[in-house]
């Protein structure tokens, strides 16, 4: 396996890490954190009007066409810049029409998907159900009932895709196989209810008393996991950024931080473990660009993706907890960028299932054989 980035692939990492690097600084977070809404729509804008946004759509939409890998590069930039952007949520909503829909839903989606006027949500996740797979929420007679938690920008969003499984109609509970469904959030029967992650986003809980809704394709299952794979594979891919700046922003701390007349980073003790945190960041890297490798490639990933999400929980947890240490007070100030990175990380580490949960899901898979 080569992980050398291409040369479309290395364009895009630039880009999308020079623009928010170029736009993001300790003044505009606070500003946007100010406003409440988490969202910087410049910004948005911007990414959108160089063809980041559209990267991994078709080209006959107005996409870039390119592969998860390049989709991977801008979400590993968003992590490293901790920027406050739909991209997860809705590059990966845009995807799956992309993937699944009828060409007169693509068309009508996602040429403003990709030029930043047009944003769909994702909502996978469900109160007390750890299995992204294998959804709740029904589907009876074209209308959609149930409920998803966690939803991201769902209040600036014109539609969400949501997995739900087929009833038959019956009231007797019967379903049949899982699908993924478009629906208008601005329909009556949608309720939304606000609440804050713990990166201090605004998150909602959206209800469906029998919303209308398209299906994506066939309910058989395969549009759930296509989806549910990606959603893990560019979670960790954001992770990989997260923990990579927040490691440098300690190596440049202690090397400028001095205690009895010498720079933190010169005693053994903060270098080691320091030097344990180079290893746990590039372990998160590997294990998580192998998985999107096999996801481009249409590979099975079935073990990569669970050994992938547990090195972005269990060890990306390490990094944030020895970054902190190793900063002191400093670490928690509002005024320093490193807290942003520890609330990011920690919003990763438990998304989509932490790392235990990761280590029953591989074991059952290794089991089964």
């Amino acid at each position: 396996m080569d992980f050398t980035l291409d040369e479309e692939q290395q364009a895009v990492a630039e880009l999308a890490d020079r623009i928010l690097g170029d736009r993001l600084d300790m003044e505009r977070h606070m500003q946007i954190e100010a406003d409440g809404e988490w969202f910087d729509r410049e910004l948005y804008r911007e990414l959108a009007a160089v063809g980041l946004v559209g990267i991994g759509l078709g080209q006959d939409v107005g996409g870039g066409g390119l592969d998860l890998i390049a989709v991977g590069q801008v979400l590993e930039a968003q992590g490293r810049h901790v920027a406050p952007l739909p991209l997860w949520s809705g590059m990966l909503a845009a995807l799956a029409v992309d993937a699944f829909g009828a060409d007169e839903q693509r068309r009508r989606e996602l040429p403003g998907c990709a030029a930043g006027s047009n944003l769909l949500t994702l909502g996978m996740q469900e109160y007390l159900n750890d299995d992204i797979t294998a959804p709740t929420a029904r589907v009876v007679d074209g209308r959609l009932v149930g409920c998803k938690e966690v939803v991201e920008f769902a209040a600036q969003s014109s539609k969400i895709v949501v997995t739900a499984r087929l009833d038959d109609g019956t009231d007797n509970g019967v379903t049949t196989g899982a699908g993924l469904f478009l629906a208008d959030l601005s329909s009556s029967a949608v309720a939304m209810e606000a609440g804050v992650s713990t990166r201090r986003q605004p998150v909602h809980q959206v209800s469906f008393y029998g919303a209308p809704c398209e299906p994506l394709g066939a309910a058989d299952g395969a549009s759930v996991r296509w989806l549910a794979d990606r959603a893990v594979g560019l979670l960790c891919a954001t992770q990989v950024g997260v923990v990579d700046r927040a490691l440098r922003l300690a190596a440049d701390y202690t090397t400028e931080r001095e205690q009895f007349g010498r720079p933190v980073a010169t005693f053994q003790a903060v270098t080691q473990r320091l030097a344990d945190q180079f290893m746990h960041v590039e372990a998160v890297r590997l294990c998580a660009y192998a998985a999107l490798y096999d996801l481009a490639e249409g590979n099975d990933a079935s073990l990569r993706l669970p050994i992938a999400k547990w090195y972005a929980s269990r060890w990306a947890h390490d990094v944030a907890h020895a970054t902190q240490h190793v900063h002191g007070g400093m670490g928690v100030s509002v005024d320093y960028p490193l807290h942003r990175y520890t609330l990011w990380n920690k919003h990763i580490e438990c998304s989509l299932g932490a790392g235990t949960q990761q280590l029953r899901t591989l074991g059952a898979r290794l089991a089964a054989g």
